[in-house]
């Protein structure tokens, strides 16, 4: 099977920071709940962009009156193709071998050659063979060649360099124009292949007025392994009406794809304090506060950026700060004989994005059997301080991402909950995002919609 390799793809959709997923606030339980959740998530980008398949199962059982145990496993399928972060440009640019000074894995990145890109020759019998794994990843025109892992050379027309400090030969040859950028234009893009394995396990124990929960988290594709461990303790006041949560979580990442030399590490650290307020008997209040901090390899290895009329590899720090802030009110309304949920999540990192998400969801209960819920989500962010569409001169970092630049999001579906009897529930959610870019320079095409639907049921032991 030809594969390629999906890493950082993930949009909201698929998280792969599990730091995260590991400080999501506990749930108010009560005790003999044993249940089984199954659930099947289809993701599609528009313009035959990125597709996900993802089922996932939990199962959670009390081991004893005080002991909860919950596991739960997630399998990723992505394919697809997503923008590269090489420039769509009003005039055909020609781009041959580009070269990067120092050392550092080969990288096969793409490269417009006519302005309807042929097809990559698929029929290629040699599956392994890494410069044509890397071809497809990068593009329907390659392969070019480049070398990763340094700074760019910063002159409109890099000379012959010597060979890389691994002992390899980099080659010179450099765009033979430069094109301005068409912001109508088509997004140059890498296909995009991958599987993705993932499990967590969950230890809850109930001491007092403390629940106690120690967790563990583990995932795997082809280019990327995570590990994660996490401990937070939830604290019950003023008779269960206040709870106050405390966590912190340490995530491992490794990264290890084919335009690497080698494989690079990530590491990060979570750390929360949250409180659940009830205000009356139908109002609560959730206010969670979150910092984090992570260190190693924040690139992305199959993105690229254009750099003094060549294509060189993106280059960001290697530490991220970061602060969240997120609260949400719920409120049961009895004369509708239904509640609703507004939230607000504020996130601010060194990178210099700040980002502003606003909910509300409204759940209907018809009859005695079925819940319908619709929702809406805006979500607004500014560019991180490396971002730009084309690079000049001898910059310290630099992306092209779409991901961190300048732009908005809506999101808005709806969710059906159906009870046929006491120990079934059965759910369908069909939700719709549409993108926009808002620096007023990134090509369109950059920013896809997309349709997500997921299923589930779950069922009470």
């Amino acid at each position: 099977m030809k594969t390629s390799n999906a890493l950082g793809i993930r949009s909201w959709v698929v998280v792969q920071v599990t730091a995260i997923l590991l400080l999501v606030s506990v749930p108010r339980r009560a005790d003999g709940e044993d249940r089984m959740d199954f659930k099947t998530l289809y993701y599609q980008e528009s313009d035959h962009r990125m597709q996900i398949i993802s089922p996932t199962f939990m199962v959670e059982y009390d081991l004893s009156p005080t002991l909860t145990i919950k596991i739960d496993g997630i399998y990723n399928s992505i394919s697809g193709a997503t923008p590269s972060g090489a420039p769509p440009l009003k005039n055909t640019t020609y781009y041959t071998s580009v070269t990067q000074s120092g050392g550092g894995g080969d990288v096969f990145i793409p490269a417009p050659t006519d302005p309807e890109y042929e097809d990559y020759d698929d029929d290629d019998d040699d599956d392994d063979d890494d410069d044509k794994i890397r071809a497809r990843l990068f593009g329907k025109s390659g392969p070019y060649y480049a070398k990763a892992g340094a700074t760019p050379t910063a002159t409109p027309a890099p000379t012959p360099s010597a060979g890389s400090s691994s002992g390899s030969s980099s080659s010179t040859t450099v765009a033979n124009t430069v094109a301005e950028y068409d912001k109508e234009g088509k997004a140059p893009r890498a296909d995009v292949e991958d599987e993705r394995l993932g499990l967590n396990v969950e230890l809850a124990k109930r001491l007092g007025r403390h629940t106690i929960i120690f967790q563990g988290a583990y995932s795997e594709e082809s280019d990327y392994i995570s590990r994660g461990i996490a401990l937070r303790d939830s604290i019950d006041f003023n008779q269960k009406n206040t709870t106050i949560t405390l966590g912190a979580s340490y995530a491992n990442d490794e990264v290890h794809a084919v335009t690497m030399a080698g494989p690079e590490a990530k590491d990060s650290v979570d750390i929360m304090a949250g409180v659940l307020q009830v205000l009356d008997k139908k109002t609560t209040l959730t206010l969670n506060a979150t910092v984090g901090m992570t260190e190693g390899y924040l690139n992305d290895p199959y993105k690229v950026v254009e750099l003094n009329g060549s294509l060189v590899a993106e280059l960001r720090p290697d530490n991220k700060d970061k602060q969240i802030l997120y609260m949400a009110l719920n409120r049961y309304v009895e004369t509708f004989n239904g509640a609703f949920e507004l939230s607000y999540r504020y996130y601010n990192d060194s990178f210099g994005i700040q980002a502003h998400t606003a909910g509300i969801a409204w759940y209907q209960k018809i009859g005695s059997k079925l819940i319908v819920r619709p929702a809406v989500r805006y979500y607004v962010q500014s560019a991180a301080d490396f971002y730009d569409t084309q690079f000049t001169g001898d910059p310290v970092f630099y992306s092209s991402d779409y991901r961190v630049s300048e732009m908005s999001a809506w999101g808005y579906g709806v969710k059906l909950i159906w009870r046929p009897v006491d120990r079934l529930s059965l759910d369908v959610a069909v939700d719709h995002y549409v993108q926009e870019g808002l620096d007023g320079v990134t090509a369109d095409d950059m920013y896809p919609n997309a349709l997500s639907v997921m299923a589930g049921v779950r069922i009470w032991l």
